[in-house]
């Protein structure tokens, strides 16, 4: 009985050695993580085809984004439905960087506002105004006006866009082309899309149509600077706009808008196909009021208020005439030591298209209004 058991035990460990000793040819790709596949998984597909055309595929793709199996079918999707060559797009994410390696060294907003702004500490208005209104960007709107004024006055003439308010929003977005912004548009754009961003399929959008304009126009989508999410030119626009509203103003034939003529043109277009009113030559204008009564009112580019009833129950009236006899948006500005309230007609409304904000919509008016001023020695 008892050999019996030794000899049962002898013959299963001479089974399990010749068992454990037999060499298993693995697959040519063993990087399972990289295919989504589980290392531990009971059931491992044994489709070889489908591992040695993703190695293939992932051997052109290199960098910041090597493996990444999101751009790998962005890439396909591109060549196959815009016949974009793959080794061009390869060699160009390869190249790309993922801006989350790259610590930022200052607070941007969209407008590429620069680092080294000195801000006195002051109400919410004056900090905001101070990034944008100062001496040195007056002095380079006014000979931006100068430059372009040609262009300027085309842009009245087809759209009915007085040159301040376009000359306001170059001002605040990039300061007449000094700052087109601190990243490259196709580092943004990749990083969002590719890299679980939570509006990925936004971005996603946004770097296909990137694509597809600058090969449009000739440029470099590789050397290309925008802002912290991926807005372009002197006026800031993101792709999906950029192919809305941009125009060759300067009939080159090539829609650039890192070209300031362009840039004057799609700024007056943008404005005209988001309800832009020519007869309407007001923007905002400044109210005087009694006491506070003003403070239970709700205030923001959103509100419309009649005239009427501003004047005969809460006593705001506007310090001038004011021409424009629509509902007006009731506009607070909170200074360090009073706060100030202005009118916005209807074409104030249409600026804060460009930008959700009513601070914003001020910037570009009252910028404007300043350039203006100084060029007209007023």
């Amino acid at each position: 009985m008892k050999i019996n058991k030794i000899y049962s035990l002898t013959l299963s460990l001479l089974l399990f050695s010749a068992c454990s000793t037999k060499k298993v040819k693995p697959p040519k790709d063993t990087n399972l993580t990289v295919l989504g596949i589980e290392e531990n998984s009971e059931t491992i597909s044994t489709n070889t085809n489908h591992v040695e055309v993703n190695e293939e595929i992932t051997g052109d793709l290199s960098g910041d984004f090597v493996g990444n199996y999101k751009l790998i079918d962005f890439i396909e999707r591109m060549h196959n439905e815009h016949q974009f060559d793959r080794d061009y797009l390869y060699k160009l994410f390869s190249n790309a960087k993922d801006i989350n390696l790259v610590a930022d060294p200052c607070y941007s907003n969209h407008s590429g506002a620069g680092c080294n702004i000195n801000i006195k500490p002051q109400g919410k208005w004056d900090k905001y105004r101070a990034s944008f209104i100062y001496e040195r960007n007056i002095d380079r709107g006014v000979a931006f006006w100068a430059e372009h004024e040609n262009a300027l006055n085309k842009a009245y003439q087809v759209y009915g866009v007085l040159p301040e308010f376009i000359i306001g929003i170059l001002g605040v977005e990039t300061a007449y082309g000094v700052n087109f912004g601190k990243k490259k548009v196709i580092d943004v754009l990749t990083s969002k899309a590719m890299l679980g961003d939570r509006r990925e399929d936004f971005y996603t959008d946004q770097l296909e149509k990137f694509l597809i304009i600058t090969r449009k126009a000739n440029l470099d989508p590789a050397t290309l600077m925008g802002s912290s999410a991926g807005a372009m030119g002197y006026g800031q626009f993101i792709a999906s706009s950029y192919l809305r509203f941009a125009v060759d103003f300067n009939g080159d034939g090539v829609t650039d808008l890192w070209n300031a003529e362009d840039a004057i043109g799609s700024i007056a277009n943008y404005f005209a196909k988001n309800g832009w009113d020519r007869s309407v030559r007001q923007v905002a204008v400044r109210a005087k009021y009694k006491g506070y009564h003003f403070n239970k009112l709700e205030t923001g580019y959103k509100t419309k208020y009649s005239q009427y009833k501003l004047k005969k129950k809460y006593h705001i009236v506007p310090r001038q005439k004011l021409y424009y006899k629509g509902p007006v948006s009731l506009i607070k500005l909170p200074k360090y030591s009073y706060d100030e309230l202005w009118l916005g007609t209807h074409n104030f409304r249409v600026i804060t298209t460009y930008n959700h904000s009513t601070f914003y919509g001020m910037a570009v008016f009252q910028l404007g209004q300043a350039v203006k001023n100084r060029r007209y020695g007023r």
